[in-house]
């Protein structure tokens, strides 16, 4: 599993942003493309009988044993054939309509049969990257920044976009956490101690109301340190640890079983482990 994982999840996400591209661009670029195509007159590529294969089924059959679909009964349509007799009897008017709707149907089942759909997609993809970049310029920052400006004065939206800003921000901007040092803090009460990670100074409020030097520390959760808390604890409370992060990390996943050696008691049992993952002989 631990090798399989992120191979596993990178394919999930990969999978998750094809259909949202899909669903919310490139479904609607293929259907534009699919009705520009449709004035232009039928495909050379695709015959009515495809339309039986690759249509929208229906809970009907004709004389053959064929099961009907949806484009089928257009491309069939007496108004759009010539040669049937219903087709002089048909209007102009009921002819043009007839033609353009066979027209559509003939490209929406070009465009299943030979996929061309993924076309669709691939511009979402082109128009996403050039909009980007037009992002990360210059007038494309202040564009958006005017563009930004104007929803947070929009009562409903400006209670929302902020929060969601914030998040994306965090997860999709190229910066790392950095952690000033490892510490041991009285958490959650005094005489249990918790180990844990600097992150940096604390909010304004609370260091003028504490009136000493606080510090803002992150507990990691065991055995999953990416989620834990976040304390602000005054600094005269808390041990510096000359621990590393690979160090805390192992401590935390392992429930405190794995620990670096030089934190070793001199009397210990055979249980704990070190970082090398040789057990402790009795020393008495």
């Amino acid at each position: 599993m631990a090798a399989l994982l992120p191979t596993l999840l990178t394919i999930a996400i990969l999978i998750w942003a094809y259909n949202l591209i899909d669903q919310h661009l490139g479904r609607h670029i293929t259907r534009g493309m699919v009705l520009l195509f449709a004035t232009s007159g039928p495909p050379a590529f695709a015959e009515p009988e495809d339309a039986l294969k690759y249509g929208t089924p229906l809970n009907e059959w004709d004389s053959r044993g064929r099961q009907m679909t949806v484009e089928y009964k257009v491309v069939t349509h007496p108004a759009a054939d010539p040669t049937t007799p219903a087709y002089g009897n048909a209007t102009d008017q009921e002819r043009r309509a007839a033609k353009r709707a066979c027209n559509l149907a003939l490209w929406t089942i070009a465009f299943r049969r030979y996929r061309l759909h993924l076309l669709g997609f691939l511009i979402a993809i082109i128009l996403v990257y050039f909009v980007g970049l037009f992002l990360a310029s210059l007038i494309g920052r202040t564009t958006w920044h005017l563009v930004e400006n104007a929803i947070f004065r929009v009562p409903l939206i400006r209670a929302i976009y902020p929060n969601i800003k914030q998040v994306t921000d965090f997860l999709f901007t190229d910066r790392q956490l950095q952690f000033s040092g490892v510490v041991a803090v009285q958490y959650p009460r005094k005489g249990l101690w918790s180990v844990g990670l600097v992150t940096g100074p604390p909010l304004k409020t609370v260091q003028d109301a504490a009136g000493e030097e606080l510090i803002t520390i992150f507990i990691p959760s065991s055995p999953t340190p990416v989620t834990g808390y976040v304390i602000t604890a005054a600094k005269r409370d808390v041990v510096d640890l000359a621990l590393s992060m690979d160090e805390v990390l192992r401590y935390t996943i392992s429930g405190g079983v794995i620990r670096p050696t030089r934190e070793m008691l001199e009397r210990a049992t055979a249980g704990p482990i070190t970082e090398d993952g040789e057990g402790i002989r009795d020393q008495e």
